[in-house]
């Protein structure tokens, strides 16, 4: 596939998203809904009662029921792992964009597109959701077809899954979005991401793409509200092994620094949210608990940051949550209380809840996206709304001792710090 130009108007508001649930049931309601957005009320009435109540009731019967998508991994002619180019004194950085729970097809996700092409990046990454239910309507719009206006880099673009894609059983992510996504050969085509995870490196660093999104989903209604049932988004045992025998990210000697990428969180600091142990867990077994990580995911639709953590038997991670790419950010919701019971609650540094202006009378906030500048050891970590840099870490990897050191600046006072919190300990 080439990298299309998107000239076309976006289909959706994010007023169609506002107080939006992750209850899979309401999720393809909403999207039946929309499929008579262009009828008369009357018709549109009409139009769900006799065609969409249907289709709703059976795409959610065999989402909730049929089987996943099968789960592909890589081989020996395609590793999953791909070498960034720069090396040198003067190389040239590697500039990878990065935007999570983007794909919701309005006007705003369209500007996120339009500034992060206007970064000329190599990479491009997707962590994740494409709304309402990643049916195939919705990946061909924000993704595949001729218009769509997800932006891939020059040299190639990848995407993990989220929960909602999942919700659709994880079909169009598969076999239709990631067949166009890969690294670009010397034609301008892209030869496709093989995998739902993906491994971007040089000699100093790794950037891993991770999946939480297979596992994020429970087959049994109501009995996966329970603690005991609740999906864990663990990593597949494919992934597992790829991590194992491709990637060898259990090899002492290599001390590279390490970036995770995946669009469910680590730890929270917010009421209604769920810390995700199980991945960190994994990943310890790999590369055990006290060896520092950047870590950074979606999921929850707010830029925060936290300070270095480690939760029971789980990695220690600098978390960072970028989960603004696309969706309404609704600062007077219940994911902007804080609950005191996460593990996350004391580790937080900083959320955003600047209010942008023009957005009616419900209070919404900045969508946004992250700008990885990989050079060498150094790595720069820069966050971004639709108008300005906000601001940027910068890190360096020692490849002898393992460490990563970071410091950070601050561009806009307007991005307040949780009380006895400074924004230094975001990389301390």
């Amino acid at each position: 596939m080439d990298q299309q130009e998107s000239n076309r108007q976006p289909n959706r508001d994010q007023n169609d998203y506002l107080k939006l649930s992750r209850s899979v049931l309401l999720n393809h309601y909403r999207t039946e809904v929309k499929k008579s957005r262009d009828k008369s009320k009357f018709n549109k009435i009409s139009d769900f009662f006799t065609k969409r109540v249907w289709s709703w009731f059976y795409y959610y019967i065999t989402s909730r029921f049929g089987p996943n998508c099968s789960y592909t991994t890589y081989n020996s002619q395609d590793t999953g792992i791909y070498k960034l180019s720069n090396s040198g004194a003067d190389a040239k950085p590697t500039i990878i964009a990065i935007a999570a729970d983007w794909g919701t097809d309005t006007k705003d996700s369209f500007e996120i597109a339009r500034e992060i092409k206007g970064h000329s990046p190599d990479y491009t990454i997707h962590m994740g959701d494409t709304y309402y239910v990643g049916a195939p309507h919705e990946i061909d719009l924000n993704f595949v077809n001729e218009n769509s206006p997800w932006v891939r880099g020059s040299k190639g673009s990848f995407a993990v899954l989220g929960n909602h894609e999942m919700y659709a059983r994880g079909v169009a992510f598969f076999e239709r979005q990631l067949p166009t996504l890969g690294l670009s050969n010397e034609a301008g085509k892209y030869t496709g991401q093989k995998a739902g995870f993906f491994c971007l490196e040089n000699d100093y660093w790794r950037i891993l793409g991770l999946d939480t999104g297979y596992h994020s989903i429970g087959k049994v209604p109501i009995l996966e509200m329970l603690p005991w049932f609740a999906p864990d988004c663990h990593f597949d045992e494919k992934l597992i092994m790829w991590l194992y025998e491709q990637v060898k990210l259990d090899n002492p000697g290599d001390k590279r620094g390490l970036v995770i990428l995946t669009h469910h969180q680590y730890i929270s600091a917010f009421k209604d949210e769920t810390e995700y142990l199980v991945p960190a867990e994994q990943l310890a077994k790999l590369i055990g608990k006290d060896r520092p990580v950047i870590w950074i995911w979606g999921h929850e639709h707010k830029l925060s940051v936290y300070e270095k953590a480690q939760v029971k038997n789980g990695i220690t991670a600098y978390g960072r949550c970028i989960g603004h790419g696309g969706m309404p950010i609704e600062l007077e919701s219940t994911s902007f209380r804080r609950n005191s019971k996460n593990y996350g609650e004391t580790k937080l540094v900083m959320v955003d809840k600047r209010v942008r202006s023009g957005k009616g009378t419900w209070p919404l906030g900045y969508n946004g996206y992250v700008i990885l500048s990989v050079n060498n050891e150094k790595l720069e970590i820069s966050y971004h709304d639709v108008d300005k840099r906000l601001f940027s870490e910068y890190w360096e990897a020692d490849i002898e001792t393992g460490k990563i050191k970071g410091s950070i600046d601050i561009d806009l006072p307007g991005l307040e710090t949780t009380v006895s919190k400074h924004i230094s300990d975001a990389v301390k």
